[in-house]
């Protein structure tokens, strides 16, 4: 059986404070004409040689009928173009905030890691990167390459994530016992995902790993609460450095 890697004590850390982190974020998208034209020329640049569509002016309503199911006007495209461009850019948005406040979070951490646990947990994050690459049919050899990265390099992207995501867990479970945060077994499937939420739970219960299961749900669920509760201040409006 394998060794579980060692895990932090708790009573080593403190959070500098439990108040609404403050962070600053671009404002949020908004798709102008010139994005939605852009989106347009797409069409256009694909159209074949034979085709009539040489500039914008040239969709046409009939156009719009012809290429796209449910779609009968340049205006009812030009709203979805809209649509589809500031949804795409509220999940890059979100990912900013949610990064943001991980990044606030971890800052009011207080204490050392112990160096035997990051080293464990380095060890573990190398066997989960050959075991998800080998399921892709790809080695460690090609990744690096694809990401254009050198032995040195990927070692210490590897130490800098597995370093922050070891603190930003010590401030989430600081948070935890500050709060009182609780997750019942029912409400798992709340936070953790899972295409089979009964086949779920009946494993992990099976696998005496629920205690494991509602501590990794009450982190989702605090780490929620902070990004809900962040004081946000746009860059437009925040004081020059």
């Amino acid at each position: 059986m394998q060794e579980s890697t060692p895990q932090l004590d708790l009573s080593a850390f403190a959070l500098s404070s439990h108040d609404s982190v403050h962070i600053v974020m671009p404002p949020q998208p908004v798709a102008t004409d010139d994005d939605i034209d852009a989106q347009l020329f797409v069409y256009i640049a694909s159209a074949t040689n034979h085709s009539p569509i040489r500039s914008i002016g040239d969709l046409t309503d009939e156009w719009v009928k012809s290429q796209f199911d449910g779609i009968s006007t340049m205006a009812e495209l030009r709203a979805g173009i809209k649509q589809d461009l500031e949804r795409q850019g509220m999940v890059a948005w979100n990912n900013t905030k949610f990064q943001k406040c991980s990044d606030a979070l971890v800052a009011r951490l207080e204490g050392e890691l112990p160096a035997d646990v990051v080293a464990a947990n380095i060890e573990a994050s190398h066997a989960q990167y050959e075991q998800r690459l080998k399921s892709f049919g790809s080695t460690k050899e090609r990744y690096l390459r694809e990401e254009h990265l050198t032995p040195e390099q990927f070692e210490e992207k590897l130490r800098d994530d597995v370093v922050f995501q070891l603190k930003l867990n010590a401030a989430l479970d600081k948070m935890i016992e500050a709060t009182g945060t609780e997750v019942a077994p029912s409400e798992l499937t709340e936070y953790l995902s899972t295409d089979d939420p009964d086949a779920f739970l009946a494993e992990i219960e099976a696998n005496g790993r629920m205690a494991d299961a509602q501590r990794a749900a009450a982190r989702v669920k605090v780490m929620r609460s902070v990004v809900d509760t962040a004081v946000v201040e746009t860059e437009d409006d925040a004081p020059a450095a």
